[in-house]
């Protein structure tokens, strides 16, 4: 018997579904616009009423989009 060495069919990915895309939207949006314009607010005492000093507002809220990011690259990536 001669086998053949062509790779098997690939399946068909099922798309994101509605909900999925929205999410990803959400967290890119939530990533490059609401952070940083709480940051920015931080002048008129947006951050100041969770108790965080300027410093400590510039250390600590650019880590939520990072981290929402690396979570929704990772999923993404499982996912396939």
């Amino acid at each position: 018997m001669v086998q053949s060495h062509e790779p098997p069919d690939a399946t068909t990915e099922s798309a994101l579904s509605n909900r999925q895309q929205w999410l990803m939207v959400a967290v890119l949006g939530l990533s490059g616009l609401v952070v940083p314009l709480f940051i920015y607010a931080g002048v008129a005492g947006g951050p100041s009423m969770f108790g965080l000093p300027w410093v400590d507002t510039l250390v600590a809220l650019p880590m939520v989009p990072a981290l929402l990011l690396g979570a929704v690259g990772v999923w993404s990536a499982v996912r396939r």
